[in-house]
Parts: structure tokens; sequence; C-alpha cells
């Protein structure tokens, strides 16, 4: 691979290209830079602008540091491949270079590298660019199709091979999901895998996945996997979609919520350090507003109209009225409206650490489901507790204290039905008191 000028001997600037021999197609692979240099500002014995001081030289860095990230990502293609057992083609780098860095591909170029396609993980990037391009798709959304596209390079890392369209058939599901229930295990008995996935999360800079798939989580990544399909069909492959069939069965999960007791615990605790009582303090505003943590934590005065902070959430874009009562009020006022800043995953750690300190101790089981096995662990309910446990308390005291759903579901912006069921959960005191209500016979 090397750099070379479009015309070496012009008397003007002249473009920057970047060429590579495949050896196996036999074929030279050359790639617009998009930038130009004049021949007098070009080391032709190094292929590479020239070292020069002043403005020259740092237009020479900048220039530079342009063609590093062109070298580096065909080095990153390069091992990818070689990492995978599959040859590399014209189309593949042309298709990753333009989703790296062109802004827009001319259409025709589009067209030949999409009948190009076989390899499915190629095809998820250009799903992913495709439909990012109107800017109406949201973060989550994108980490979705993106930990897709991992999944699938992770089981052909298993499997030594590029999945290509070919491949899936309902049998290849089946093992792909026995792949994902699994992976732990196969982390931890196969150390050649394990260094390729530990190599591949390096170089992309991702976290390595530290448990398999329950059927729930899984359920959801095969539909995923399905609409994407869906969308590729006929652009890549005529796979009868109805063929694929997902057995994994999506189960109401046990998730912890706080109890009314519990929350006056937090909010009379004497915690250890300032640190905690920022988490604390975040924790009880998502409790008392029903939000998720993206949206909690970012609350702003000029979100309150008539006693409501209406704002829209970051993930679905659904606006949600959150009743400005005092509770919520007196946390937001003691921050003057500017909540602290913390990490979600620091949050997570620090609210189990708050919830220990209250007292909140009680023993929790948890059911997971994993294809034919049934998972039963028991832990103490303040190590289960989320940033995502404050909706679900709220969700829960809500809907026992008579709220109706219609209303729940405009506070925290719930549009579906079927979603706020799996936030409802119900107490043992709840079933207890109505129990006794309904059936303890009148002396």
């Amino acid at each position: 691979m090397y750099f070379y000028l479009k015309k070496p001997n012009a008397n003007k600037a002249t473009p920057i290209n970047l060429l590579y021999y495949i050896g196996k197609e036999e074929k030279y692979f050359k790639y617009p830079i998009g930038k130009s240099i004049h021949p007098d500002e070009w080391n032709f014995d190094n292929r590479l602008p020239k070292t020069a001081r002043g403005a020259t030289g740092i237009k020479s860095k900048h220039l530079l540091s342009i063609l590093t990230q062109y070298s580096n990502l065909l080095d990153q293609l390069i091992q990818d491949c070689e990492r995978t057992n599959t040859f590399i083609t014209k189309e593949y780098l042309r298709s990753q270079f333009d989703l790296k860095f062109k802004q827009k591909k001319v259409e025709t170029e589009k067209v030949e590298t999409e009948k190009a396609i076989t390899n499915v993980a190629e095809a998820i990037d250009l799903f992913i660019f495709n439909n990012t391009q109107s800017e109406g798709m949201s973060k989550s959304w994108v980490f979705k199709y993106r930990n897709l596209k991992n999944k699938i390079l992770f089981f052909g890392i298993y499997k030594s091979k590029h999945l290509l369209f070919s491949d899936i058939t309902d049998d290849w599901l089946k093992e792909y999901s026995g792949f994902l229930r699994s992976f732990p295990k196969l982390m931890k008995n196969d150390s050649n895998f394990r260094n390729e996935i530990l190599k591949y999360c390096l170089e992309n800079k991702i976290k390595v996945p530290k448990t398999g798939y329950n059927d729930n989580t899984l359920n959801r990544h095969i539909k995923f996997l399905k609409t994407f399909l869906k969308w590729s069909k006929k652009k890549y492959h005529n796979i009868d979609l109805d063929d694929l069939e997902n057995t994994a069965k999506a189960f109401n999960p046990d998730k912890a919520y706080i109890t009314s007791e519990e929350i006056e615990k937090l909010e009379k605790v004497s915690l250890s350090r300032p640190s905690l009582i920022r988490v604390r303090d975040l924790f009880l505003i998502g409790i008392y507003s029903g939000q998720r943590y993206s949206d909690y934590s970012v609350f702003e005065k000029a979100d309150v109209k008539n006693g409501l902070i209406i704002k829209k959430a970051e993930k679905t874009e659904e606006e949600s009225f959150i009743p400005l009562h005092d509770d919520l009020k007196n946390i937001l006022d003691k921050y003057e409206w500017n909540l602290p800043v913390i990490s979600e995953q620091k949050f997570n750690d620090y609210i189990q650490e708050v919830c220990r300190e209250a007292d909140i101790m009680d023993v929790f089981k948890k059911i997971n489901y994993r294809g034919n096995k049934k998972d039963i662990t028991y832990h103490q309910k303040c190590d289960e507790v989320r940033s995502h446990t404050a909706r679900a308390t709220f969700i829960t005291l809500s809907s026992e204290g008579g709220m109706p759903d219609h209303i729940i579901q405009k506070i925290t912006g719930i549009k579906d039905t079927k979603t706020l069921a799996i936030y409802k959960k119900t107490s043992q005191n709840s079933v207890k008191e109505w129990g006794n209500k309904v059936w303890t016979k009148k002396k």
C-alpha cells in the first residue's frame, strides 16, 4: 500500500490517491483521498508529504494525519479478513472506505457496491449508513444494529468464516442462538477464541460481553436480525424469512423495584460520602419522575410549563408530561437544576452502595431462561438496583396507588401497554392487603 500523486509532474496542486495491490484478485484497489498537494511539497521516496517548518509544516502534518487514517483503515480491514480466513476484494474495500470517509455516495457507485455484497456484516454497515442519512434514527437504534454486526462477527470468529447470506438458514439460526447463549462458556474454555474476541473488542473500542443472552435478550436480537434481513431482501438475498423461526420465547423478567418503605429509607439515610448523596438524589429524581436515566439526569428549568416538566425522551423522542410535585422540585432546587454529571455505569455501581448503606438488603430471587435451561439465583436486593429501577418503581407504586394506566403512560412516555406491563410489579404487601380486604369476613 502506498500513496501517489495523480499528476506528479504538474505545476499546481494535484490529487492524492491510495493504491493497494490485491494479490488474490491480481488487481489494484485505487481510492481518491479527496486532498491535493503541490508536487514540490511531496516526498517521492517515502510517498508522503515533506516535513517542513512554519505554515507549510503545519499543513503537511495535518495532511499526514489524514493519510494515516486511510492507511490505518486499510490495515484494519486486511487484518479482519486474515483473522476470519476470507479473501479481501476491491468491492469490499471500496464499500468500507465509502462508509468511513464519504458523506455522500454517487448513486451509480452505490448500486455497484450493493450488487457485489454477499458478506452480512458489510450489508449491516450499509443498512446503518442508509438509515441514518436522514438523521431520524436515535443513538440507541444505531447501537442495536452495531451490536448485531458485532455479534455476527463474533460468530464469524468462532466459525473462522465471514457470514454470507447464503449461509443463513433455520439451522444456522439455531446454532447462532446457541452461540449467543453459551458465549461466556466459550470464552472460558477456548483460549484462541477468547484472544481473538479480546483483540477485536480492543481494536474496535467496544466492551467485551460478560454474559450470555437469556431468552428475552435473544428474542429481541433475532427480531433486529429479521428487520435487517427484511430490508436486505431482494438486494442481496431471497431468504424466506418465515422459515427462520425465533425459538427464543420472551418472558417477564424479575426486576427489582423500591417499595414505599425503602424510599423512606433512602430519603433519611446518612450516607458516608458526598458522591453517594449526589447519586441518591439523582435516583430519587428518577423515582419521583418515572423517566429513564438519560432523561431525568438532564432536567432543565426551561422545560417547566404549567407545573409540568415537558420533556422529549432521548431514546424514543416521545414527549412526557411530568408533574413537578414538591418532592421532585425540592431536589431539583437543591442543585439549582444543575444536576451532577455521572456516567450511567458509575451511577449503577454507586446506587448499589447507597442501597446497601440504606439497609435495602432483602433476598431477591431471579429467574432466567436460556433455551431449555431455567437458571434460579438469589441476590441481595441492593445488588440488583440499577438506574432503570427508579422507572420501574415509579410505575409500580403509581399503579398500586390507583393512577390510571393512560396517565402513567403520558408521564413516562410509554406508548405500548405491553411495555408498561413489563415494568409494573405487584408487591407482596399489596396482594396481602387486597386479599384480606376482599376475603376477610365481617364479624
